[in-house]
């Protein structure tokens, strides 16, 4: 079994510590280090670089904490879904580091699960509403913004979150947010616990060609062509998996047409 070290203060190690230990790897956990100082949800500290460079520092700095070969960072992000932008819509990404190697190794994982909502209300009938719909307590509820009277993180009951609303209603309306920290939001955890997964059959994977573990990034490639007018369209139709260390590549075939209804000729 080889150590990897993951950098959380949120109890991650609760989501992918089975799905690596399929991979061999057996998780310690390392807490010397404030990950909020790379970015909050809430905005309090503006998240530096994409998503990917936000878990792959945290995997880095692992490594460089614990003395192990090998880390660990998690980054999440919400907002609209990217095909109608109508839905709210999560994604995961888990990045391991060899501090041997200097490599990284990427795991995606995104889809509407989640209950990333907000909310402003008048009134603490309605606070009362959203939180039910968004499984408070057991999920965690944001009261107010960074910087504001009576903003919390911490209400941990019906009762606390009910005493700080109305304090604040007192003022005016209250902003109301879900907690998207992964030790207040289970939700979040198991779409965590989907990506470790991913990435566990990432690390298992070895290249065909050099045998380096990781074989398997991808590329999609677009041009399926439609079942009823036969040209290309946008839609992918195959990817390309490939070595990091080698460039040995394959391609995967997915489809071999699609619906006219994806066509820009026949549905323009």
């Amino acid at each position: 079994m080889q150590d990897i070290a993951l950098l959380t203060l949120h109890h991650k190690q609760s989501a992918v510590e089975g799905p690596l230990r399929e991979a061999g790897f057996s998780v310690t956990t390392v807490s010397g280090f404030d990950t909020d100082s790379l970015g909050t949800f809430t905005g309090s500290v503006p998240r530096q670089g994409t998503q990917l460079e936000a878990a792959g520092t945290k995997a880095r700095l692992a490594t460089e904490l614990s003395g192990m070969r090998f880390g660990l960072g998690s980054e999440g992000s919400f907002g609209p879904d990217p095909y109608t932008g109508m839905l709210e819509w999560a994604r995961e990404v888990l990045a391991c580091y060899d501090a041997e190697t200097k490599r990284w190794i990427y795991a995606l994982a995104q889809g509407p699960e989640t209950n990333y909502r907000q909310i402003t209300v008048h009134r603490w009938e309605d606070a009362a509403r959203f939180a039910h719909a968004i499984g408070f307590p057991e999920h965690g509820l944001i009261v107010g913004k960074p910087g504001q009277d009576g903003f919390d993180k911490d209400c941990q009951d019906l009762e606390s979150l009910e005493n700080r609303v109305r304090q604040v209603l007192a003022h005016g309306p209250v902003w109301l947010e879900t907690d998207m920290r992964a030790h207040r939001n289970p939700t979040r955890m198991r779409m965590i616990e989907r990506c470790a997964g991913l990435l566990s059959q990432r690390l298992a994977c070895h290249c065909p060609a050099c045998a380096s573990y990781g074989f398997g990034e991808e590329t999609p490639i677009a041009g399926a062509p439609c079942e009823s007018c036969g040209l290309a369209t946008l839609a992918t139709m195959a990817k390309k998996i490939s070595c990091d260390v080698c460039g040995h590549e394959q391609r995967v075939e997915l489809v071999t047409s699609v619906p006219a209804s994806r066509c820009n000729y026949c549905n323009p």
